[in-house]
């Protein structure tokens, strides 16, 4: 297999990832960043795991007052809603509505089942190979990025 043909199989999964954030933003009716989010938001519930405004604002590179105008905007659209949080009275958690969460379901068209079982298939070295290709192919991509 040749170089052209490993970065061809990179173009290939840049555009299929494209083609899925677009459908998302589409049928969620929401911008980019918003769908990053809902997806940030998304993969923490399913894992168990409660956000705050603080760790959006760490996963998104951006201030706490930028995130809570998302997360304003969101709620006032009826994707998230804050909720108390039971450690902390002073403080809120963030969590998809049900409505958000049952049309990010819908959304999503079987592609969370599709990749499940395709991670499912692999061997426990595979899934370590896996994420060791990944990451490095992320670290060759930030490292051509512009400085800011």
């Amino acid at each position: 297999m040749s170089d052209l043909d490993l970065v061809a199989a990179l173009t290939r999964l840049e555009a299929a990832v494209s083609a899925l954030r677009a459908r998302l933003r589409e049928q969620l009716d929401v911008s980019g960043s918003d769908l990053t989010v809902l997806q940030f938001v998304s993969r923490a519930e399913a894992a168990d795991r409660t956000v705050r405004v603080k760790d959006l604002a760490k996963h998104l590179g951006l201030t706490g007052p930028a995130v809570t105008g998302m997360v304003d905007r969101l709620e006032q659209s009826g994707h998230l809603s804050r909720v108390p949080n039971p450690a902390d009275g002073r403080s809120r958690h963030i969590e998809l509505t049900e409505t958000a969460r049952r049309d990010y379901s819908i959304a999503m068209d079987g592609t969370n089942k599709h990749l499940h079982e395709l991670l499912a298939s692999f061997s426990e070295r595979d899934r370590v190979r896996f994420v060791r290709i990944v990451d490095r192919i992320i670290a060759a991509v930030d490292l051509g990025a512009p400085s800011p």
